[in-house]
């Protein structure tokens, strides 16, 4: 009689942790399902990747406006190179430096001139 005790308890212990499982199971099955329906849906991925790659930047854009940007800075560099010019002829003009010094900055980078 013992033995069939027993027996009886360990089936009651383990018919109640099924049950618990179960319904562990439900409620993952339940998030699961509300995850699906609100995201993993082919048109929602689709819909989100389709935004990103509208408003990713592309390479060729990129290179295309760091042209642009470097050319813009030529530009202004050229424009101040012009001023420089313009003070050292008037330095040399006013005798304020010798022209071998004129001759020094004029061979200066960025836009090295060689005769004054």
């Amino acid at each position: 009689m013992d033995n069939q005790t027993n027996n009886q308890e360990v089936l009651e212990a383990i018919s109640e942790f099924s049950t618990h499982l179960d319904e562990k199971f439900k409620k993952i099955d339940e998030r699961f399902e509300k995850i699906e329906n609100t995201m993993v849906t082919k048109d929602y991925v689709d819909q989100r990747f389709n935004k990103i790659e509208s408003q990713m930047v592309t390479k060729d854009y990129l290179d295309d406006k760091l042209a642009d940007l470097r050319g813009d800075l030529v530009v202004l560099t050229r424009k101040e190179d012009t001023k420089v010019v313009a003070i050292i002829n008037l330095l040399t003009e006013k005798h304020l430096i010798t022209e071998i010094e004129a001759k020094n900055i004029m061979a200066m980078e960025p836009f090295p001139q060689m005769s004054i």
